[in-house]
């Protein structure tokens, strides 16, 4: 009997062991949260710092988890100004010569930055666009420089030679292997895409090639490289090839997983204007129809294909009408084209983003400027003309200076993001 009440005895202090145990986890998991929500928040430059504060930051900033996260609140507008990369591409020579710089320049610009700067009386009124990035090539490495692409933070470089990837807030790029599978000999850049694969949460690069040097029997492939893949790291060609030819050159718009074409309508007559799609999921082609057949009359120049808000955008200009229109869809195999706004203007423009207040930032040649919908027009005060930024970087003074003999400049939505492109990236400190 004293045995069986000395039991008795020792059972509640086993219990009451216990919950002290389970509290104290719960207050690590607590403290764990409030990091994470602290975290979350942060700039991309800060968080790579902060891997070296201890392990168990370095592990929460490493999870793939945390980086889609991170990724995901940096998207939503309410928690970020607009901001945008402006990459000026320039000729080495006054007079064009058609031979670009190999110094690679990504400039970070926001509308915040600017509304705050211009309610400053003390600052100047030209607007900044500061460095973010920098890459310089050796002279004579390429010679022509396709139109920049960016998904996620992760901003594509397509040049005649070779394909580069950056994460410019992490200061990371990776340099994209050889392929020899092209066969003919083109002035201009390959047609190429980039994008995520949803599936798998990877990030493919997407480039056509011609299988025949003969220039009276032309033939196209397709091969697709996985950034920073598990695997060999290769470049591998498609099971099957693209339906049609692609206007060359040409970097394809990445939507709802899918990859948008033009195809080369000299070669393959249509009476109806469609557009070449390949899914990144499962790899396949596809035909998009692009504009309702009124819009036959219009030339594919006229014509520019973008992702806004989600969604497959076309803005298309009439020379005659004098009218910018603004078609979306949300379905991609079967699109119900819906013209979202009819602009009255003489030039054509296209929307780079949506407005949170109601209205488009639109880019017009070498200018943004901001269109509001309930007044139907502009409003002048918020144009932005690029030539006119001063560009801020290290090797620059305070008062930066503008960019001489540029041939154009890449403007791309940009939202900064944790996403690797090489294994070192999720270990490297700034």
């Amino acid at each position: 009997m004293v045995v069986n009440d000395a039991r008795k005895k020792k059972v509640p202090q086993r219990k009451r062991r216990t919950r002290r145990r389970q509290t104290k986890f719960s207050c690590e998991d607590l403290l764990d949260e409030i990091v994470w929500e602290i975290l979350i928040r942060l700039p991309v430059e800060s968080l790579v710092r902060f891997k070296s504060v201890s392990k168990a930051w370095r592990t929460i900033i490493s999870d793939p988890v945390f980086v889609r996260a991170h990724l995901h609140h940096s998207k939503q507008k309410h928690h970020n100004p607009l901001s945008f990369l402006i990459i000026p591409q320039i000729y080495l020579e006054p007079d064009p010569s058609n031979i670009v710089s190999t110094n690679i320049r990504l400039y970070h610009c926001s509308l915040q930055q600017q509304q705050q700067q211009q309610q400053d009386d003390r600052m100047s009124s030209s607007a900044i666009a500061t460095l973010l990035y920098g890459k310089h090539f050796q002279a004579g490495e390429f010679g022509l420089v396709s139109q920049m692409a960016h998904c996620d933070g992760l901003v594509l470089l397509p040049i005649d030679t070779n394909t580069y990837i950056f994460n410019p807030a992490m200061r990371d790029v990776v340099e994209l292997p050889k392929s020899h599978r092209n066969m003919l000999q083109h002035s201009a850049c390959l047609p190429i895409g980039f994008g995520l694969d949803a599936s798998t949460g990877r990030y493919k690069v997407v480039r056509s090639f011609y299988y025949s040097s003969d220039c009276h029997h032309i033939a196209m492939g397709m091969e697709v490289f996985i950034i920073n893949d598990d695997q060999d790291g290769s470049w591998r060609e498609t099971l099957t090839d693209p339906p049609a030819l692609i206007s060359c050159p040409q970097t394809a718009i990445h939507c709802k997983g899918c990859l948008f074409y033009f195809i080369d309508r000299k070669i393959h007559s249509c009476s109806t204007r469609v557009l070449l799609r390949f899914s990144l999921g499962d790899e396949t082609f596809g035909f998009t129809p692009l504009l309702p057949n009124m819009y036959t009359q219009v030339e594919d120049e006229d014509i520019i294909i973008h992702e806004l808000d989600g969604e497959l955008c076309a803005t298309i200009f009439s020379k005659v009408q004098r009218q910018v229109l603004i078609w979306m869809t949300r379905d991609i195999p079967d699109p119900q084209w819906k013209c979202h706004r009819i602009i009255n203007f003489s030039e054509p423009c296209y929307p780079i983003a949506s407005l949170s207040h109601g209205g488009f930032l639109l880019r017009r040649g070498n200018s943004l400027f901001r269109y509001y919908l309930e007044a139907h027009g502009i409003k002048e005060e918020d144009t932005l003309d690029i030539d006119d930024l001063r560009f801020i970087g290290p090797t620059e003074d305070t008062m930066g200076h503008a960019w001489e003999n540029v041939c154009w400049f890449d403007i791309l939505l940009y939202t900064e993001s944790l996403v690797p492109i090489t294994p070192k990236a999720s270990l490297q400190a700034l």
